[in-house]
């Protein structure tokens, strides 16, 4: 049987909680997926499809006014091989962000454009800081779906605020480098340059 992906896993967990039909997951990529599995958004619906004809979800049609609505949930093929993914190591952790591939070869454009960059990677950080407190506000209030998982969302939130702190100061500590800089050339910049680096080494020792 062909393998399944993590964006298939990522999808089970989702019916795991409740049936939804694929337009109500493709609409909770906006909620979730965006920012903890950005590949799960454009295959929304070729995944569960492609895992209804596995066997690991069971549509179910009904008539809504004069449109067809289905419904997916998974099933116990779907619910156990769910359980056996969890079992298994998790995949090694990656950053995957474009600003730091565009920084490495900045010299080959301008120095505006690396700033547009930053100041792109700032701004959606803070428009995510947001959501995110609004996701929190919810759930003070008691009034988030699945308000009772909030034992365990809770600690990956813990997570997602400091990634979005991170990038959020990292972008506006290098945009302040970078407006003293004259261009993007390494003229006058090696001594700057190393006392960073020394200030990162000591800060990467394990304590």
């Amino acid at each position: 049987m062909e393998p399944l992906t993590t964006t298939s896993y990522a999808i089970l967990c989702q019916l795991a909680l409740k049936p939804w039909s694929a337009y109500e997951l493709a609409e909770q990529k906006v909620r979730y997926f965006q920012y903890m599995w950005p590949r799960a958004q454009s295959g929304i619906y070729r995944e569960i499809k492609h895992l209804a004809d596995l066997g690991y979800a069971q549509p179910e049609r009904s008539n809504v006014g004069k449109r067809q609505r289905t419904v997916y949930a998974i099933t116990p093929q779907g619910l156990e091989a769910l359980r056996a993914w969890l079992a298994t190591p998790v995949a090694r952790f990656s950053m995957e962000c474009e600003a730091t591939l565009r920084l490495f070869v900045a010299p080959l454009g301008t120095k505006e454009q690396l700033l547009a960059t930053l100041e792109q990677v700032q701004a959606e950080a803070e428009e995510m800081l947001r959501f995110l407190h609004s996701i929190m506000q919810e759930y003070l209030e008691g009034r988030a779906p699945f308000q009772e998982q909030v034992y365990v969302r809770v600690l990956a939130n813990d997570l997602f605020l400091e990634y979005l702190l991170t990038m959020q100061a990292w972008a506006k500590r290098t945009r302040q480098e970078m407006m003293q800089w004259y261009d993007l050339s390494p003229d006058g910049k090696d001594e700057r340059a190393l006392e960073l680096v020394q200030r990162l080494s000591d800060r990467a020792v394990l304590t």
